[in-house]
């Protein structure tokens, strides 16, 4: 080993500056903030030292080794020293950004806890005003309750003065009606009485005969009209009788189905906002470092992510069943069986529907049935949407059934994959970014799919098509009345003036005066005219009803 020159140490001392100002470490010239950047370069430094440090040792151990020993001890010292203050500084920096990062997923816990504070804060607040109002509505009530209590005996007593009057008024008035009917009958049988026994007199025998014939054709036409009317009664109260047996069973039917709609529309809309949040934490705890990822403070968070999902999967999958069972049991054969009764009923009432406007629609009044049947007819088809979407809505051909168990099968499959992974294990990032892609294509299926499906019920038609069939049969009441009433004025009317013109040919008859002309015969022949006009009407409209009295008599024949 040859002595050392200061040719030697002038070289080395060029060789190190050389070698520092490569690596961008010379004395005027700052360090790099970037962590990495800087401990590279303290590492490149740190090996340039200690080539040149192993270099002076060399020289000085030529001199006496001894020294030499001593400077190598120190450089190997230094050297390990230097080695662990990098990785020292790399940990103090992980170690403060995961304390950061620790914070802002803390800031963010803390925001959601505060927001989910606000909404029950606002809802409580509605609950405590809802319930200040209906304690204030409860207490007017009491009041006015205690009001009407301590009134209630004067208001009785005034009440039923009230009621004693009315009936005292009622009586008087039933009372004189009944006079005036009796009177008038009197007058009307003394002036006919009169007028035949002066016919008989005079010799007019044929009026005595037309007379017992009006008397004859006005108990039988009479009969008729009561038997029509009754007949129509009997039919309609058929028909209402079996609408009202039928509306029950519909309307309670509907809203059995519609209370079920709403129940899985409440169920489904909780899902979708539990994948909204679930979504959004995805979204904000997603780890944008390594260090992030890794760090024990951070990965408990990871991990309570990872076990929250699962849970939340499981939920779901418990929740959609509920929802799915209405189409996959045997519940929704039972509904089936229902609305298939209810629909032949339907057809029961709506074909005696048709067959009493028919029967009317031959009357002299018939014009005035059509209108009615078109009504019926678009009832009918009324009914006939409504149970065809009840049908579709409880086997779910709508779409919501298939829709619903698509979204069951995907939850059930993504539940039973996750279930065999590693809970313990955070989520990688190409596994977070599938997952929420599949929670987006869920919240969006449930509410454009199936909450906006199930939101079309039924409600409106049960409240609608009903007021329609009352509104129907009220009218056909209505008609049917008027058509009764018609008839009894018709019927009076032409026997009162037939006994008029009796009576006026008697009184004028018998005056000197007065001889017979033809206006006597024109007046005559009008009235037969008109009576055999409303008598064919009549047995028209009697044509389907029996008129066989309970003694065997054919009112027809007493009215030809």
């Amino acid at each position: 080993m040859r002595p050392t020159t200061r040719k030697d140490v002038a070289l080395l001392k060029h060789t190190a500056e050389k070698l520092i100002k490569e690596i961008g470490a010379e004395v005027d010239q700052p360090y790099p903030t970037e962590m990495h950047a800087f401990l590279a370069i303290i590492t490149e430094e740190q090996k340039i030292y200690d080539a040149v440090f192993q270099e002076l040792i060399r020289q000085v151990t030529v001199n006496m080794i001894e020294r030499g020993e001593v400077l190598a001890e120190i450089r190997n010292r230094y050297a390990n020293m230097f080695t662990k203050i990098p990785k020292h500084v790399k940990h103090l920096h992980t170690e403060l950004l995961a304390q950061r990062k620790l914070n802002r997923r803390l800031t963010q816990e803390l925001l959601r806890s505060k927001e989910m504070v606000t909404e029950m804060v606002k809802e409580l607040e509605i609950i405590r005003k809802h319930d200040y109002e209906v304690t204030k509505q409860a207490q007017d009530a009491h009041e006015k309750l205690s009001t009407v209590l301590t009134q209630s005996d004067n208001t009785g007593e005034i009440l039923e003065e009230y009621h004693k009057l009315y009936r005292m008024q009622r009586d008087r008035l039933e009372e004189a009606v009944r006079q005036a009917e009796q009177e008038k009958r009197v007058w009307i049988d003394a002036a006919t009485s009169l007028a035949l026994r002066i016919g008989q007199e005079h010799g007019f025998a044929e009026l005595m005969l037309l007379q017992k014939y009006e008397h004859r054709r006005m108990r039988a036409t009479s009969h008729i009209i009561v038997t029509i009317s009754t007949t129509h009664d009997v039919h309609l109260r058929s028909v209402e009788k079996k609408i009202d047996e039928w509306r029950k069973k519909l309307i309670k039917l509907s809203q059995t189905v519609v209370e079920e709609d709403r129940h899985n529309i409440d169920v489904l809309a909780k899902m979708q906002r539990d994948m909204e949040l679930v979504l959004k934490n995805l979204d904000v705890s997603e780890p944008t470092e390594a260090i992030e990822a890794e760090h024990p403070l951070l990965k408990v968070f990871h991990v309570h992510d990872v076990k929250s999902i699962a849970d939340h999967l499981r939920k779901w999958v418990d929740q959609i069943t509920t929802v799915a069972t209405r189409f996959t049991s045997d519940k929704d054969l039972a509904f089936q069986e229902d609305i298939t009764q209810i629909r032949k009923e339907t057809n029961v009432w709506v074909e005696e529907g048709y067959r009493l406007l028919h029967r009317n629609e031959r009357n002299t009044n018939g014009k005035e049935y059509e209108p009615l049947t078109e009504l019926l007819g678009r009832i009918a088809i009324e009914v006939r949407d409504w149970l065809d979407k009840l049908m579709l809505r409880v086997t779910g051909e709508d779409g919501i059934a298939g829709n619903m168990i698509s979204l069951q099968n995907q939850l059930e499959d993504r539940y039973t994959t996750y279930g065999a992974r590693d809970v313990e294990k955070p989520l990688a990032s190409s596994e977070r970014t599938t997952l929420m892609e599949t929670l987006t294509a869920w919240s969006l299926q449930i509410k454009n799919n199936l909450i906006e499906t199930l939101s079309d019920t039924t409600e409106k038609e049960q409240h609608k098509i009903p007021l329609h069939v009352e509104n129907f049969l009220s009218r056909l009441m209505d008609q049917l009345n008027t058509d009764s009433d018609i008839r009894n004025e018709e019927n009076m009317k032409l026997h009162t003036s037939l006994i008029s013109w009796m009576i006026n040919l008697l009184v004028q008859g018998g005056s000197v005066s007065v001889r017979p002309d033809e206006t006597w015969d024109h007046a005559y022949t009008l009235l037969e005219t008109e009576l055999q006009a409303f008598n064919t009407n009549l047995l028209r409209d009697a044509q389907d009803i029996n008129t066989l009295t309970e003694q065997g008599v054919e009112l027809r024949d007493l009215v030809l």
